[in-house]
């Protein structure tokens, strides 16, 4: 930090490498403020760094600033469509406001991004926004459309289960991969029970029973 801030003030505060530097030490030391601060006056001497609007995104989402923060990540994935973070972190937030409709296309974006990790973070958040949405229709009467999403939910789920089984074998999982891991069979047995209930409504009765042992 000492460092950095003597290379900006050699520089009168004008170099967007060292200010995006100094606002990442500062965020790793909990000096949030003068972090978003710092990101700040790097963005205003470049507006076209994708990871430092992802970041700045990530600073004003902890302290609340909802609307700041999707700003940001939106910023974010104009200057580079492939960032999954980005499209990721707008699904979740998205999603925690209760904008399930608009979170499921960021979702469906992070997943076509491409990336692995990335593509895999994107289809387990989506199976979980498609099981809320499930458990909603079927409150609501909508049986047949909460059949087609908990459906989706269990297809996605099954397509994640290898790859991140994958990492685990590889022994490249980060914490956030372990997250996921931990959800990966609760998250089954939950789409197995909600999908027999579904189809207990329907009177599909064989398919049910088939869907609760399953879960069972």
């Amino acid at each position: 930090e000492e460092k950095i801030r003597s290379a900006l003030e050699m520089l009168e505060g004008l170099d967007s490498d060292a200010l995006f530097t100094l606002g990442l030490i500062l965020s790793e030391q909990g000096k949030d403020e003068e972090s978003i601060e710092t990101y700040r006056k790097s963005i205003e001497l470049n507006a076209e760094d994708a990871e430092l609007c992802y970041n700045l995104g990530i600073k004003l989402g902890e302290r609340g600033d909802t609307q700041g923060e999707l700003q940001m990540y939106q910023k974010a994935v104009e200057i580079d469509p492939q960032m999954g973070g980005a499209w990721i972190n707008m699904g979740t937030t998205l999603a925690e406001a209760g904008n399930l409709q608009d979170a499921e296309i960021m979702f469906l974006k992070a997943i076509e991004c491409g990336d692995d990790d990335v593509k895999t973070k994107g289809m387990m958040n989506l199976a979980l926004l498609l099981q809320k949405k499930a458990n909603e229709l079927a409150t609501g009467g909508d049986l047949k459309g909460a059949q087609l999403s908990i459906d989706k939910a269990a297809k996605l789920v099954d397509e994640a289960k290898p790859l991140l089984d994958a990492k685990m074998a590889l022994g490249g999982a980060t914490s956030e991969d372990t997250m996921y891991i931990s959800q990966l069979k609760p998250l089954r047995v939950q789409i197995h029970r909600l999908t027999g209930q579904i189809l207990a409504g329907m009177g599909d009765l064989p398919a049910c029973e088939a869907e609760f042992r399953t879960a069972a």
